[in-house]
């Protein structure tokens, strides 16, 4: 085998063993016009944050629209489900940044209004998603409102910094504007702007029902501005400013346009009824103060008698104005952060931060419709980072990732909808005393899925610096009739320190076991004990010199374990517990943070910081290297192939290779920065080299992004088939064919036909369920025979078979079967067991004839069996005769020569 080498060169190039081999990848990595055989294009889009944002319901109440990252998701509100994404790419008119805020026209309610932080305003007709109109701003709009009496004129706020008509600067002040819609001048005219004000940190804007006033609120000071006409800039005089102590937070005009509720940091609202002529200089003021954190959301219903307000509480407080009485809906699962309600009033529509739309029927006051989006997708994923990664579910190709605190969630990238949540540490959901108070909660730290998934394993840690760290280990059970994870051990305590990373066996001929590595310099084996009764328990504990073990991984067939103890990777006998190698990184003496096998070939892959090495097996040594920054890395179980990607500034470069080469088999660039990347496989084949697998990369905007690898050739066509399918996406649910104009415009359904297409849904999906289930058993089944159906033993590993002359007659055995003729046998006197005759007869190994020649070379049975005869010595004459008179019938039969072997 050829020797190996890292490389020294400064910038990321991969060496190979072979020196001419590695002279030539060199060459071609070291040349700028280096260009991968394949490229990557992105198929899909999934995830996002459905409720960062305000959402708007469509004029018949049936959808609602949501800002998810460049795009608009069209849901439904009978089922939750999406059924249209408005998106386009910037090329061909779409957003290329975030969009803050949708409004429907309210000309024509078949058009949408969308503001974005790329500075533009775009019209849509959104039912067969035409771009009208685009509106050149020129600064960031981070937030917008249109008056239903005054369609013509948008008010906007922009970033003073970035504004092109700015004046002065100052430190996260704001600029209000008014936009003119429907001005004669050009679209990308900075004259369409008027002037408004500029407030330090103002986030909220209204405008009263009538039109006439409009409300803007900042930091410690509330603006209230009489609308007047003109094009100039509005003068101080005309505006009417109001402080307060407290930070006001949000407001919103009464129905009846005679005061104003503002929401404060304290959780106060302060009602100020100063709308009315003569009240503006000394405006008449009323407390509400029921929240003790701040208030996040106001929502006045139409006759102006009612205000709902929320906030972190997670309770919707409901005020009768002229009681002061109060209503409450609480434990809803997340700070409020809107607040909307349906233009029939059958709902009220509450947005959480959790990332979740609760629909709450406006008459009972139950949540009819909770649609779920990712929950790490939250505020408090900064504090709480996603340490589990990306898993994919064994059963349904599911993403399993962290949820809310103490929670993972289940969420499926193909039909981009949420399955479900599985509480891991249960917590009650406290809000908190103070405004800078922390509250520490349980994360999970580390998910496993045995590869059938039929068990699941999972770390969850709490550390408030101050008590004992609380540490569990906790192995969960597939449970077919719930189709869910139940907890079925819990160890407490498995070590002294952090666990670093946790593993399941691929191989479950010994049951299922599992590995978890430690900061205590430790690993342990994890084995399903049957002695007294079922339960997870410490079989052994390995450790090696005195480093920490941080990480593990199985061979393809799990008969070898590799445990990487700071920089040194050690491999292990995971039945006998024994040490049968070290492997010493070359020059290298960073910590290894990943260890992965490359699918069943003899590759096994390391990588720290700054380099990841592929080691081939056979030779024990570097098979090539490659030096690069590794932030994130996943390993494809069906094709072994190598994502990995770094993090360049605001984002990230993404490189796959195969094991047998150092040349990237792609090179992609991602617009944001990467959380998490994994593999998915595509198809369900039970062949696995007909497999494929897609790679899904979670970004800082919590968007889920499918990457293809094709060949280049191929690469437009590919993408340009995604972009199409991701636009004409329109999918009803309950079978519905017709479109969102038809179903808006068309026969009405009634309640009852509605809660009979929703009644119909729920038993499809219980049929589904219970299929599913009987399939898994049958599946359990059919595996369990296949692993005991093995009577020669030859599935083993070939470094643990015994030697070839043991086990041949077993082998040729089961390969040919022993013909001899029933009529034959009765004749020469033979008395057959017809009761035992259909029984294999087992002897044992030792008692096996294994002696032959392995010197000589047998071209065949018959030549071998020619040259016995031939050799064999002569017999006297009185035997012969007795042989041939005995055995006078079975001669023929019994030669050698004559039978077909």
């Amino acid at each position: 085998m050829p020797s190996h080498e890292k490389t020294k060169a400064s910038r990321a190039k991969p060496s190979v063993g072979a020196k001419s081999t590695t002279a030539a990848i060199n060459a071609q990595a070291e040349s700028p016009k280096y260009t991968a055989k394949n490229s990557i294009v992105m198929t899909k889009t999934a995830g996002g944050n459905i409720s960062e944002f305000p959402f708007e319901f469509t004029k018949d109440s049936k959808y609602f629209f949501s800002c998810v990252g460049s795009c608009v998701k069209v849901f439904s509100v009978a089922t939750g489900a999406v059924v249209k994404v408005l998106s386009r790419s910037p090329a061909s008119g779409g957003h290329n940044s975030k969009i803050t805020r949708v409004i429907l026209n309210p000309k024509n309610p078949m058009q949408l209004y969308s503001a974005s932080l790329d500075g533009t305003i775009k019209l849509w007709d959104y039912n067969d998603e035409i771009l009208l109109k685009t509106y050149r701003i020129g600064a960031p709009i981070e937030f917008m409102v249109i008056s239903a009496v005054r369609p013509e004129e948008a008010y906007i706020v922009v970033n003073k910094e970035n504004s092109a008509v700015a004046e002065k600067k100052e430190k996260n002040e704001k600029i209000v504007y008014r936009y003119a819609l429907d001005s004669d001048l050009p679209l990308t005219s900075q004259d369409r702007l008027r002037w408004i004000t500029a407030i330090p940190e103002c986030h909220c804007v209204d405008v009263s029902n009538d039109g006439r006033f409009v409300a803007m609120a900042g930091k410690n000071k509330c603006v209230i501005w009489n609308v007047t006409e003109g094009e100039e800039r509005v003068s101080e005089s005309e505006l009417h400013s109001y402080t307060f102590k407290d930070l006001p937070t949000v407001l919103a005009f009464s129905p009846d346009n005679t005061f104003i509720a503002i929401g404060h940091q304290s959780g106060r609202i302060t009602l100020q009824y100063c709308l009315v002529p003569g009240t503006e200089h000394k405006p008449l003021l009323s407390v509400l103060h029921w929240h003790h954190l701040p208030v996040k959301a106001l929502r006045f219903m139409g006759d102006g008698t009612y205000l709902m307000s929320g906030g972190e509480e997670a309770v919707l407080v409901i005020w009768q104005l002229e009681t002061d009485l109060k209503q409450f809906l609480p434990r809803l699962g997340g700070s409020i952060t809107s607040i909307n309600i349906s233009p029939n009033h059958k709902y009220y529509s509450v947005g959480l931060a959790d990332n979740s739309i609760r629909l709450i029927n406006s008459i009972s006051q139950n949540i009819e419709q909770a649609i779920q989006g990712l929950q790490y997708a939250q505020t408090e994923s900064n504090r709480l980072p996603l340490t589990t990664g990306l898993m994919v579910e064994p059963r349904n190709n599911n993403i399993v990732l962290n949820g809310v605190p103490g929670s993972i969630q289940f969420y499926n990238t193909q039909g981009d909808h949420h399955v479900m949540d599985l509480e891991v540490a249960p917590t009650n959901l406290i809000a908190r005393k103070e405004i800078n108070e922390i509250i520490i909660t349980s994360n999970v730290e580390h998910v496993a899925f045995l590869p059938r998934g039929e068990w699941m394993a999972t770390v969850d840690m709490r550390d408030d610096g101050e008590t004992t760290v609380e540490l569990y280990l906790k192995f969960w059970q597939w449970n077919p009739n719930s189709q869910s994870y139940a907890l079925h051990t819990r160890v407490d305590y498995p070590h002294a320190q952090p666990i670093t990373s946790l593993t399941f066996s691929p191989s479950s001929r010994h049951g299922p076991m599992a590995i978890t590595t430690s900061a205590d310099k430790t690993f342990k084996v994890w084995v399903l004990s049957t002695e007294r009764e079922v339960v997870w328990t410490c079989r052994s504990v390995g450790a090696y010199r005195d480093s920490p073990a941080t990480g593990a991984a199985f061979s393809d067939d799990g008969s070898i374990l590799a445990v990487s103890f700071g920089s040194m990777l050690t491999l292990w006998d995971p039945y006998e517990n024994t040490l049968q190698g070290i492997l010493s990184q070359p020059c290298d003496d960073e910590a290894i943070e990943h260890v992965a096998f490359l699918g069943d070939s003899p590759y096994v892959l390391t990588a720290t910081k700054t380099h990841f090495y592929v080691w081939n097996m056979l030779t024990c040594s570097v098979w090539w290297s490659y030096r690069c920054p590794v932030d994130k890395l996943a390993v494809d179980p069906l094709s072994g192939r190598i994502a990995i990607v770094h993090n360049v500034g605001t984002y990230s470069r993404l490189l796959v290779f195969e094991a047998k080469s150092g040349l990237p088999l792609a090179i992609h660039t991602i617009s944001h920065r990467c959380a998490a990347v994994t593999w998915i496989p595509q198809n369900e084949s039970a062949d696995r080299e007909t497999k494929s697998s897609n790679i899904t990369i979670l970004d800082v905007n919590h968007d889920l992004i499918m990457l293809a690898i094709v060949p280049a050739s191929k690469a437009s066509a590919v993408s340009t088939a995604a972009a199409e399918d991701l636009s004409t996406k329109t999918t009803i649910e309950s079978g519905e064919t017709s479109g969102i104009l038809d179903s808006m415009f068309g026969e009405r359904r009634d309640i009852r036909e509605e809660e009979r297409e929703q009644e119909e849904l729920r038993l499809k999906t219980a049929i589904h369920l219970r299929e599913e289930a009987m399939k898994q058993s049958r599946r359990e089944r059919r595996h369990k025979s296949e692993e005991s159906a093995d009577p020669t033993g030859l599935k083993a590993p070939s470094h643990v078979l015994p030697h070839v002359e043991t086990i041949f007659e077993t082998f040729m055995g089961s390969l040919m079967r022993l013909r001899i003729n029933n009529d034959s046998v009765q004749d020469a006197g033979m008395d057959i067991d017809t009761e035992s005759s259909s029984e294999p007869i087992k002897l044992p190994i030792a008692d096996v004839d294994t002696t032959f020649i392995p010197s000589e070379d047998f071209t065949s049975l018959t030549a071998y069996f020619s040259t016995i005869k031939s050799k064999a010595p002569p017999k006297n004459a009185s035997e012969t005769a007795a042989s041939s008179s005995e055995n006078e019938d079975t001669d023929d039969d019994e030669d050698a020569s004559q039978i077909d072997w």
